[in-house]
């Protein structure tokens, strides 16, 4: 148990700092009514050996299954 604790405790320090650039938020058209976001993406580097030049991609949002065109 402590040893996986550990190990996930590692890899969240190894989080590089977020750039602005590395962020989208967004409103989806039609719903300007709503002063919330409801796209919201951010694009995580960790700095270590296993995980060097892979992103991780974090999205939330609605209607995000849904395909719409």
């Amino acid at each position: 148990g402590e040893d996986i604790r550990d190990e996930k405790v590692k890899l969240l320090r190894s989080v590089a700092p977020i750039k602005i650039e590395d962020i989208v938020i967004g409103q989806y058209i039609g719903n300007k009514d709503s002063p919330d976001a409801e796209y919201q993406q951010v694009v995580l580097s960790i700095n270590n050996e296993r995980w060097d030049g892979a992103p991780f991609i974090l999205r939330a949002g609605k209607a995000l299954n849904e395909k719409k065109s």
